[in-house]
């Protein structure tokens, strides 16, 4: 497993204050890319109930990365994460 595919896979979770102050987004699972304001749904709730990890606003899937996570969003980084999680 490529190094760097398996650490951005830490970014895909419990990621709402950077997912938030990214510029862009993008689901390794369908693919799509948008901005983090079309992200309205949230899971894996903290203390005070609120949701900390992304599902994506195109497939629900919790496959969101977002810029801030220091990984490109990308068609090409999107493809090589959703071949190594998903295939």
């Amino acid at each position: 497993m490529p190094e760097e595919l398996r650490q951005a896979h830490k970014h895909c979770s419990n990621h709402r204050q950077e997912v938030e102050s990214s510029l862009i987004c993008g689901c390794f699972f369908c693919l799509s890319v948008y901005p983090p304001s079309e992200i309205r749904e949230w899971v894996d709730e903290d203390h005070d109930g609120g949701g900390t990890t992304a599902t994506c606003p195109k497939c629900g899937i919790d496959s969101v990365l977002g810029d801030k996570s220091g990984y490109p969003i990308t068609d090409v980084f999107l493809k090589s994460m959703k071949t190594l999680w998903f295939w």
